[in-house]
């Protein structure tokens, strides 16, 4: 009798369940362009508020209609740009070839002792594949009141040539969302979500709870009928629930906007001020206030929708 086969049922698009390994994710992936620029950014997840704004969506009920939106406020101080390196593609996956960096007056003083690059005035000539940046975000110049900078690479769009050029041009100089995101693009948002630790399987799956009766009416009665000594995956069980990396997509951009535009009277719940400029998203996003949000072009979507912001709710007790 032939092996009976179909697709596999379930989505595991909320795995793996297991606990991020630092406070801010990297990128894995991200949308090729012909246009050497930075193909990423960062900033703080502030809290979220209400835009009252026009729908101009196609095929929406309330086409051409005001309607309010929720949206989230996210802190983008300028990236600095501490490094570039050069990678070349092997059968064992990337390869570093050359890595140039910025001088040490350049470097932040919570980080001189942790970076260290070796005094190049560009790449040399060579056959790479690749050129990323290494830049750092910088948290005193936001609401957040922390002093010590996260470190990550971010991916450059074009050809290998633009791209080393590119990179020898802006290092030791900052990077600001305004010049890598526009109005109206969609946007994958990259972040550690909120953790909970352990928890039981009922709170971690939404498993059945039992009759009163039961001596453990929280417990997971059977772990399957697969045979002795194997457990599906999908099988209900207690671990760790939160604090996963987490990928939003096709997330609707705003617009970028001053301080002053989006500042709550008494600041956003748990966060502060924002100092400089932020960017608006629209619904909400992975991970507590005050955490680090990874955006790049979405994958799925490389489309554009026109936006018309009537007017940004600044009432206080925002970010709740």
């Amino acid at each position: 009798m032939p092996e009976t086969r179909s697709p596999r049922k379930g989505s595991k698009g909320v795995w793996p369940r297991k606990r991020a390994s630092r406070m801010y994710p990297s990128i894995d992936s991200w949308r090729e362009t012909d246009e050497c620029k930075p193909l990423a950014f960062a900033g703080y997840k502030a809290g979220m508020t209400q835009v009252t704004m026009k729908d101009l969506r196609k095929t929406s009920p309330t086409k051409n209609q005001i309607i309010s939106v929720p949206v989230t406020v996210i802190d983008t101080p300028p990236l600095l740009v501490l490094g570039a390196r050069s990678y070349k593609r092997t059968v064992d996956g990337l390869n570093v070839l050359e890595e140039i960096g910025a001088s040490g007056e350049d470097i932040p003083k919570k980080l001189r002792d942790k970076v260290a690059f070796a005094e190049k005035d560009g790449f040399e000539e060579g056959d790479g594949e690749e050129v990323r940046l290494i830049v750092c975000t910088q948290p005193y110049r936001s609401g957040l009141g922390k002093k010590s900078p996260e470190v990550f690479e971010v991916p450059l769009g074009g050809s290998f040539e633009e791209q080393k050029e590119y990179a020898e041009e802006k290092i030791g100089e900052e990077l600001e969302v305004e010049d890598l995101f526009e109005e109206g693009e969609f946007i994958d948002a990259i972040s550690v979500t909120k953790g909970k630790g352990y928890e039981g399987p009922v709170k971690r799956y939404g498993a059945t709870v039992d009759r009163r009766k039961d001596e453990n009416p929280r417990h997971v009665g059977s772990m399957g009928s697969r045979g002795q000594g194997r457990v599906l995956h999908t099988a209900p069980q207690p671990g760790q629930h939160g604090f996963h990396r987490r990928t939003d997509e096709c997330k609707h951009l705003l617009g970028t906007f001053d301080a002053e535009d989006v500042n709550p009277e008494d600041g956003f719940n748990n966060y502060g001020l924002v100092k400089e400029s932020s960017v608006l998203v629209k619904g909400s996003v992975p991970g507590p206030e005050k955490r680090l949000v990874i955006f790049r072009n979405s994958i799925k979507k490389g489309s554009k929708l026109p936006v018309e912001i009537k007017d940004i709710n600044t009432s206080s007790k925002q970010g709740v």
